[in-house]
């Protein structure tokens, strides 16, 4: 494994503290004062005795008056890398988590709960249970489910998270999560670098998948927080490709495990809410999916020679047979689009072409599958849509005989 490495400073304060119960960490930048004022009553919340507790944030800055409290909580900084626009927002975030883990590890804590930096978490009250789950060893990890909308989060709907649970087994709503609780178990499988996933590009932290991999402990609970990357200057395109590279990178690291992964397993629920339930509305007016489906026709004149290096000729006929279809009947199928990210995800693998080149030919194709979304939720409920999306994900776990057979035998199909 590769450790996360950190600087002199920070390991001299590691050894001052010594060992922590809890660890509370922050993902990305903060002001000092604000973090101080929210974290030391959070922290006492979750635990109805005294703990030694460490909250860990950016920035190598000293932390006025920010000595060892009455009740053990200290505060421990660590450095950022320089920020990199290559690398963009998420790959950030995950690079600051496995910071906050690498320190929960070194100080052989009990529990670590990693928060986004915007604090947004803190203020809601099922964080607890996230926290208390972990921290009693219900649980290697505790992941939230966060309230979203049926026209919200589709990216992830639609391809991080059922391919994550076909291919590593675990039904986990949002895999890519900007909050969650480890367990001492698992610190250090989360903070380190295995050296299959030391190869170029944006390294996102699954700790889902992780704990799946290690045969651990999965839990969910609805957490009222909502978060906004900055993505200012990316266009979807940009957005589609990080997060779908970011996928394919884990998929490609971890072959060897998600091959012998037959089915999928609920995450345990943790805490009463259901982050579904809490949202009952409709979302006012449909989306007007013509747009949605002029990119997906433009996108198959324009990058058939593309898809064509990427794609079996079943796959193209299908995708030639949408672009003649009046747009109140465009619909595509769940099989096509699972056996097309799964092709994109072997193509990833082959580099036959370009990655960057690559990705960006998704975009039509998922453009494609938001028209079809969009125009089959356009009267439903939230629960409707939950339901819609959760045929999906049993859709790519149908296919993914399909995956592995092309994975093993990548000409044969073609």
């Amino acid at each position: 494994m590769a450790r996360i490495e950190f600087p002199e400073e920070t390991r001299k304060r590691v050894d001052a503290i010594g060992n922590a119960d809890f660890v509370l960490g922050v993902a990305g930048a903060i002001h000092p004062e604000d973090l101080r004022a929210k974290a030391g009553e959070w922290v006492r919340s979750i635990a109805p005795t005294p703990m030694k507790a460490v909250v860990v944030y950016a920035g190598l800055e000293a932390l006025n008056g920010a000595e060892p409290t009455g009740d053990g909580l200290e505060f421990l900084p660590y450095p950022l890398p320089a920020r990199d626009p290559s690398v963009g927002p998420w790959a950030e975030i995950s690079m600051a988590q496995r910071s906050v883990l690498g320190l929960a590890s070194l100080l052989n804590a009990r529990c670590c709960t990693v928060v986004h930096n915007d604090l947004t978490a803190l203020h809601d009250p099922d964080l607890r249970q996230l926290a208390a789950s972990a921290l009693e060893g219900k649980c290697d990890v505790a992941m939230p489910v966060y309230p979203e909308k049926k026209y919200e989060g589709l990216i992830n709907k639609s391809l991080l998270a059922p391919l994550s649970r076909a291919l590593f087994g675990r039904r986990v709503r949002n895999p890519l999560a900007f909050d969650f609780c480890a367990s001492a178990r698992m610190l250090a499988k989360l903070g380190d670098i295995g050296v299959e996933r030391s190869q170029p590009g944006p390294l996102l932290l699954w700790p889902s998948n992780v704990v799946a991999m290690e045969s651990g402990q999965i839990c969910e609970a609805f957490i009222g927080a909502t978060h906004t990357v900055q993505t200012d200057g990316l266009e979807l395109s940009a957005v589609l490709a990080q997060l779908a590279g970011g996928i394919f990178q884990e998929v490609e690291a971890c072959a060897v495990h998600w091959q012998r992964v037959r089915g999928s397993q609920p995450a345990e629920t943790c805490g009463p809410s259901n982050g579904v339930a809490a949202v009952t509305d409709t979302d006012g007016d449909p989306v007007d999916a013509r747009p949605l489906i002029d990119s997906f026709v433009l996108g198959s004149r324009n990058l058939e020679e593309v898809w064509r290096l990427v794609l079996p000729p079943v796959s193209l006929f299908e995708l030639k047979r949408l672009t003649r279809l009046a747009p109140e009947q465009f619909q595509m199928p769940d099989e096509l689009w699972a056996r097309v990210v799964y092709d994109f995800a072997l193509a990833f693998r082959l580099r036959r072409i370009g990655r960057s080149h690559l990705l960006g030919a998704l975009t039509p194709l998922y453009l494609g599958w938001v028209a079809s979304y969009a125009q089959e939720v356009a009267h439903a409920t939230v629960i409707e849509a939950d339901e819609r999306v959760e045929r999906l994900a049993r859709v790519f776990e149908e296919n993914k005989p399909y995956f592995v057979s092309r994975w093993r035998w990548p000409d044969r199909s073609n």
